[in-house]
């Protein structure tokens, strides 16, 4: 097995590098998660800093994490060949995650159905659009964002 050393929970999980060979975090679907997170400020369309920071506890007992301000994200994705603009609202943004997370508890609440059948999840507007695809990675469902291309995965 190839040591992963230099890997810690402050490390990014990366699965590609953009046009700029500059590293792309995973964007993953969480059941667990009672909010959106992102740490990838890049992929903000608005944003609003809080004065101050609000704390948040991770499910390992007694570590917690900053939330440093909140906003709009907007990615695409290609879904059977339609290629599609995703904007998802009131994502709180938090360096201190090594990846993006999408919480399912939100989604559900806003309307939309999502589909786990063997490697594939599939997330469905309530007019059965499909505009979310995740794949089974490592034990994670990873967003399929339409760029940048895959290269490699750390874990």
């Amino acid at each position: 097995m190839e040591s992963l050393k230099g890997i810690s929970a402050e490390t990014p999980l990366v699965c590609c590098v953009d046009s700029n060979n500059k590293p792309v975090v995973l964007t993953l679907l969480d059941s667990g998660t009672s909010d959106h997170y992102f740490t990838d400020l890049s992929l903000f369309t608005s944003y609003t800093p809080f004065n101050q920071p609000l704390s948040g506890l991770t499910t390992e007992k007694g570590l917690t994490f900053n939330v440093i301000g909140k906003g709009n994200i907007e990615f695409q994705t290609n879904i059977n060949e339609v290629k599609q603009t995703i904007t998802i609202n009131d994502i709180l943004y938090t360096s201190g995650f090594r990846s993006n997370l999408i919480s399912m508890s939100k989604l559900s609440i806003k309307g939309v159905e999502a589909i786990f059948k063997g490697d594939k999840a599939v997330i469905k507007l309530q007019n059965r659009t499909e505009v979310i695809s995740a794949t089974w990675i490592g034990q994670l469902y990873v967003v399929e964002m339409d760029e940048p291309q895959p290269t490699a995965l750390v874990t």
